[in-house]
């Protein structure tokens, strides 16, 4: 695991041991920030159930102007924080997290244009509820999107509240379903 572009090109990137965590291929994110790439320069990037910090990692290394990172996981946090300053990316646009996502999501008074979410595949239980926790707050900007990765197997509803599905990738056993605000006109 690596970092693809930017800043921090190929610096490798740790991740926490065990079951936990399901980092992220490079494959996959390779082709999430090909999708992005006129996106993330000064974008507000949030990363829930961030792991590695793969993808926010990637976005700071991309320019993005504020990348946030939760996590619940000491492991994960730590793991986090050794990749930022092993990539030299620990400039202050970075906030990192120890934190519950639903009570995030619940407080932060922050809004996002991009939202990552990879919420563990063990949980089946948890995907509704967070796109449903997603649609009922104010984190993302009204021209933002939401990218949640998932099981292929996992089937998504097109409609959380205002947020309704735009597009869908298939890569190996994950799937990528693409969220935005039903008002946003392309």
């Amino acid at each position: 695991m690596r970092v693809i572009a930017g800043k921090a090109k190929n610096h490798k990137l740790i991740a926490p041991e065990g079951l936990h965590t399901r980092p992220i291929t490079d494959r996959i994110k390779e082709a999430l920030f090909s999708m992005w790439q006129f996106k993330i320069p000064e974008c507000r990037f949030l990363d829930l159930f961030s792991g590695s910090g793969s993808m926010g990692i990637e976005a700071l290394s991309r320019s993005a102007a504020r990348v946030v990172m939760v996590d619940n996981d000491n492991e994960a946090i730590k793991i986090i924080k050794q990749n930022i300053k092993n990539c030299r990316l620990n400039n202050g646009n970075e906030l990192i997290l120890k934190e519950d996502v639903f009570f995030f999501i619940k407080n932060s008074k922050e809004k996002f244009d991009i939202i990552y979410a990879d919420p563990p595949f063990t949980i089946e239980t948890i995907f509704e509820p967070l796109m449903q926790a997603l649609s009922e707050s104010d984190l993302l900007e009204d021209d933002g999107f939401i990218a949640l990765r998932t099981l292929d197997s996992k089937k998504m509803a097109d409609r959380y509240g205002d947020l309704v599905k735009y597009k869908e990738k298939k890569y190996g056993i994950s799937h990528i379903h693409f969220y935005r605000k039903d008002s946003y006109e392309i």
